[in-house]
């Protein structure tokens, strides 16, 4: 990688400090639905893998290269028990090609995310698939605490600490095609992850469900302001930069 991570919270490694998010309208289940469309056989480049729970999935599911690139070193161990292959960085992959790369939760992470991107791009086949997800600065929750003069940084969530570079939809939509071979080919928007802060008798019941349902609705009307995480498909163009 061309620039470092930030990786504790608490001395935490980053599998134990970002937890998967098997729940309605998260963006784990999104990036996993969108890898259905994926042959067995594709290769499967994830950046920034955290605690393993995505490549644990899709090697549960019967996907056969799964390759994983972690900058953290407990976390490169952690990560070598699930995937065939584990990188610090991406320059020993420089040469290799991915069908399918995922990118979740890992830009905000960066102070100059756009050379990041390109490095990125250059893996990905042409034609290959790049799935996105970042922290929307935009969601109402922020616009609130700004209202009365907040701006708190946090352990983990929309104002995480380690969070370097903050994103809305525009820019976003603006590193996308600022990088000149990538495409928007579909968006979708995830809520905040309220299972981990209620008791589960009240995350299990129909109305938290029905309430998890029309928060979802809510944040793919109105992305801007109600999207938790801003999610995109992008497809790598077969001509271009």
């Amino acid at each position: 990688m061309s620039e470092s991570l930030a990786t504790s919270e608490e001395g935490k490694a980053p599998q134990e400090r970002y937890r998967f998010k098997p729940f309605y309208g998260s963006s784990h289940v999104w990036a996993l639905e969108e890898c259905r469309s994926f042959s067995f056989d594709s290769p499967v480049l994830d950046i920034g893998p955290g605690s393993g729970a995505i490549g644990h999935e899709l090697k549960e599911r019967g996907f056969k290269s799964l390759t994983a690139v972690e900058i953290d070193p407990r976390a490169r161990e952690h990560a070598k028990t699930i995937y065939d292959r584990v990188e610090g960085n991406l320059e020993p992959l420089e040469g290799e090609k991915y069908s399918l790369i995922l990118l979740l939760d890992v830009l905000e992470h960066l102070t100059e995310p756009a050379p990041f991107l390109d490095q990125v791009v250059r893996l990905l086949e042409p034609g290959g698939t790049l799935l996105i997800s970042v922290p929307n600065v935009a969601h109402w929750s922020i616009r609130l605490s700004l209202l009365f003069g907040s701006f708190n940084y946090t352990e983990r969530g929309l104002l995480d600490k380690t969070h370097y570079h903050f994103f809305t939809r525009s820019s976003l939509h603006s590193l996308i095609q600022k990088q000149g071979r990538l495409s928007i080919v579909r968006e979708d928007s995830s809520i905040a992850p309220l299972q981990f802060v209620v008791p589960e008798h009240v995350s299990k019941t129909k109305g938290f469900h029905l309430a998890a349902q029309l928060r979802l609705a809510a944040a793919r009307l109105f992305p801007g302001l109600c999207a938790f995480q801003l999610l995109v498909r992008v497809q790598k163009q077969h001509f271009g930069r």
